[in-house]
């Protein structure tokens, strides 16, 4: 039985892993196809019909081998220059992958990497906005640095990872996790920016329903309406969150993300719909078959 009448779509798991690593005996492949169920047992459990996954193109090709219908892939672009171009543009034509990412920040400071500081992503944008490829930017807290890139590439479908925010972990805690946040909502103006609403527990200082995350994910809501924002669990990530005391050290629940907005009361029907999967898509264009 479904949870709602739409469907739920995950922006953002990365691979799962279990908690006792395999041996070296135990090949990749078989790696690769444990781990994939490791993700689609969690999806199951808590009511996910279909993820996009954001990791390395062999875990990708082993979710989308294994289960076409409710995997697909988010590739993250490493390279620089012509050759970030040239890594798009093969992305677009890769049935496994419905967008790209890229690391305009250093996670492990929050501050804007050398590749995007020194034009070295350019290329990347721009064969992006050339082939109609996605690109979600994992900004840290500087979101706002994006608008003139943005503005350059006004066809360009941008999604703003985690809210626009930095979290820990696994960046850097801050005082306020969000004071950086008038940075994504400056950006609002630009029809062709959507952000995810990814990590949303790790942004509250109160157990679940973390109610004190509504007064600025409100402001996102008004600034951007529930037509440009994705729900992202990331739970393999809050699984590294410390919570539950010395015997049950495993971080936010799967549930308790979906479930902070799927039961909420400040969003009404339609709004669920188009978060949960209905932004997805649109944006990325993708029809997952659940």
């Amino acid at each position: 039985m479904k949870s709602a009448d739409f469907d739920i779509i995950d922006a953002q798991i990365h691979q799962p892993a279990p908690a006792v690593p395999f041996g070296d005996d135990v090949p990749d492949d078989l790696k690769l196809a444990i781990n994939v169920e490791l993700a689609r047992e969690a999806m199951d459990s808590v009511g996910v019909d279909a993820t996009l996954v954001v990791a390395a193109l062999p875990y990708i090709d082993a979710c989308v081998a294994r289960y076409p219908a409710r995997f697909i892939g988010v590739e993250t672009f490493m390279a620089k220059d012509a050759e970030l171009g040239a890594a798009v543009e093969r992305a677009k034509g890769d049935d496994r992958v419905i967008a790209g990412r890229l690391l305009v920040t250093d996670f492990r400071t929050t501050e804007l990497s050398e590749a995007f500081t020194s034009g070295a992503m350019d290329a990347g944008f721009a064969a992006a906005a050339r082939v109609g490829l996605p690109l979600f930017l994992s900004t840290h807290g500087q979101a706002a640095a994006m608008r003139p890139l943005i503005e350059r590439h006004p066809d360009l479908s941008v999604i703003i990872d985690h809210v626009g925010v930095s979290q820990h972990p696994v960046s850097p805690p801050r005082d306020d996790p969000w004071d950086r946040l008038d940075g994504l909502l400056g950006l609002a103006d630009l029809p062709n920016v959507s952000v995810k609403l990814c990590g949303l527990p790790l942004l509250s200082r109160q157990a679940y329903p973390f109610a004190d995350v509504w007064p600025n994910l409100r402001r996102v809501i008004a600034a951007f309406g529930p037509d440009r924002l994705m729900w992202g669990s990331d739970y393999t990530r809050l699984r590294m969150a410390e919570a539950g005391g010395p015997n049950r050290n495993r971080g936010c629940l799967y549930s308790e993300s979906r479930d902070m907005l799927l039961h909420s009361g400040e969003l009404d029907r339609d709004a669920k719909a188009a978060i949960f999967g209905g932004t997805v898509k649109r944006v990325l264009g993708w029809q997952p078959l659940v």
